[in-house]
């Protein structure tokens, strides 16, 4: 009962507003400087900085082009500032910022149960980060997904830093490379160029660095 109370509650707060709206209460912001919040980026031979989408669903901080044989994606960042100084709501208020920017996204309502929670530890091992979740779509309609027909989307969360949502959009399942045993083809370019960014430290004065 308290779990469809919940969500009904989140399903108002979606439609009130979009992400580039402050919710009243809201730990999140959309992040306005390198100051403010940042993350570090890791370029490979496949990515190539992009221009960013400009579209009123959601902001778009860094975009890179992914361009592997005769596959091409695109993987887009979104960085939201965590301004909150009570942790007792973290997870609320991010699942909160989850629904709604992939509402937005995806151009259409999105159930609770198309969100899958990564391992707190992973999130931590391979970016830094505290936790996360992560969903895949087809057939956006959004205009932020216009020409994709696949998207993958990933939300990041460090607590005191900011949350980032990633969204890897692409027309061809074979940029996943699953094989016909379910298994990930060691020539993914979805995996080739997966672990492409990481949260960073903050020191005394309040400056990003990397540990």
């Amino acid at each position: 009962m308290k779990k469809k109370v919940i969500l009904m509650f989140l399903i108002c707060v979606l439609a009130l507003g979009n992400c580039f709206a402050e919710i009243m209460g809201s730990r999140f912001k959309v992040t306005e400087s390198e100051k403010e919040f940042d993350v570090l980026y890791y370029l490979t031979k496949d990515m190539k900085v992009a221009d960013n989408n400009q579209n009123e669903d959601v902001n778009v901080t860094q975009t890179f082009s992914i361009n592997r044989g005769n596959i091409n994606a695109e993987v887009r960042y979104s960085l939201f500032t965590d301004i909150g100084e009570d942790d007792s709501d973290l997870r609320m208020q991010f699942a909160m910022l989850v629904f709604m920017c992939i509402n937005n996204i995806t151009g259409f309502e999105v159930p609770e149960n198309a969100i899958s929670s990564f391992n707190d530890a992973d999130v931590k091992n391979e970016f830094n980060g505290d936790f996360g979740c992560t969903a895949f779509f087809q057939n956006p309609e959004s205009d932020y997904a216009k020409d994709y027909k696949y998207m993958m989307v990933e939300f990041f969360c460090k607590e005191n830093q900011g949350v980032v949502m990633r969204v890897f959009l692409f027309n061809d399942l074979e940029f996943i490379g699953i094989t016909e045993n379910g298994q990930l083809s060691p020539d993914s370019a979805w995996l080739a160029n997966y672990h492409t960014f990481e949260f960073m430290e903050k020191d005394e004065n309040g400056n990003f660095f990397h540990d």
